[in-house]
């Protein structure tokens, strides 16, 4: 009987790493890594300096349009589709049977929202935990017992 593949996601809302390990005697290896370079540019540089002006037809009056959303948020969100997406992907591949997840809150959120129901399913535990700077090496501790 062929023993079940575990994916270990740890995510944050600019850096996501995938390990699993065949048994509990090898040490975990890198199955994919992603980092989003949005995430460390400046606000600035990722919108207008400014919001976007409009006028009003029925007299000269100018007003600022203000952004829908914070340039940073959104491009989190962006990446954590990225990261949902190729998880969805490879869950319909079946390239692992369970998935443990250890994100930031807010990242956690996203990816609950964006994880679609079969994948959803292969969910074996939530943890509010940003582990993404961890190296690998240490990634034991943090986990606990499988």
């Amino acid at each position: 009987m062929k023993k079940p593949v575990t994916w270990y996601l740890m995510a944050d809302g600019g850096r996501a790493r995938i390990v699993t390990r065949e048994d509990s005697s090898m040490p975990y290896k890198l199955v994919f890594s992603e980092d989003s370079s949005e995430m460390h540019a400046r606000s600035r540089d990722l919108g207008s300096d400014r919001p976007g002006h409009s006028q009003e037809s029925a007299n000269s009056a100018h007003h600022a349009v203000e952004p829908r959303q914070d340039p940073h948020l959104a491009e989190e969100a962006k990446f954590v589709q990225t990261i949902a997406s190729h998880v969805n992907r490879e869950g319909a591949q079946g390239s692992f049977d369970r998935l443990m997840i250890y994100a930031a809150p807010r990242v956690l959120s996203l990816l609950r929202k964006e994880l679609d129901a079969p994948t959803l399913k292969k969910v074996h535990g939530e943890f509010s935990k940003d582990l993404t700077k961890v190296p690998v090496a240490e990634l034991p501790a943090h986990f606990g017992r499988e």
